[in-house]
């Protein structure tokens, strides 16, 4: 008589050492080398050059082992957050940065006038739809025709305070 045994084991991950820092000007070709990797339609380099020269805006890195693996751009107004572009490398996506660069956001507007963030995502992109609902934004209106290419963006917003 032969008795199998079987044991059911999780899967074991090693632990991601992730950190984070702003953006700078010598940061802008990694950036936009993780754009291009990440979207069919990247934002163009002039696109960033403008942002970093917004005193509204700011561009919060993720760094994974101290190398880029996203960022998180954002225009700042004195009651919401304008997420602008939010950015994985796609090496790195489905580890939970999208989520850790959101959670870094709102850890530092505790105590601050801000409260909401919104952003437009691309009707298309259920990826993102799904990611940002799930995190707890909420769809409150369309904006019919609002990339270059004629898609419709859904507008998003997610209440902080």
């Amino acid at each position: 008589m032969s008795l199998d045994i079987f044991i059911k084991t999780k899967q074991i991950i090693k632990p991601i050492s992730t950190s984070f820092r702003l953006a700078t000007l010598q940061d802008l070709d990694e950036i936009l080398a993780i754009e291009l990797r990440a979207y069919q339609q990247p934002w163009n380099k002039q696109k960033f050059i403008d942002s970093f020269d917004n005193v509204n805006t700011q561009i919060q890195l993720i760094l994974v082992d101290k190398k880029i693996a996203g960022y998180l751009l954002t225009l700042q107004s004195v009651e919401f957050i304008d997420i602008l572009n939010i950015c994985i490398d796609p090496k790195f996506q489905q580890q939970g940065l999208g989520k850790q660069l959101l959670d870094n956001l709102l850890k530092h507007q505790q105590g601050s006038a801000i409260n909401s963030l919104l952003l437009e995502v691309r009707k298309s992109n259920i990826t993102a739809i799904n990611f940002y609902q799930h995190y707890g934004f909420k769809l409150i209106d369309t904006r019919k025709k609002y990339y270059s290419n004629g898609e419709d963006a859904k507008i998003l917003r997610l209440q902080i305070t």
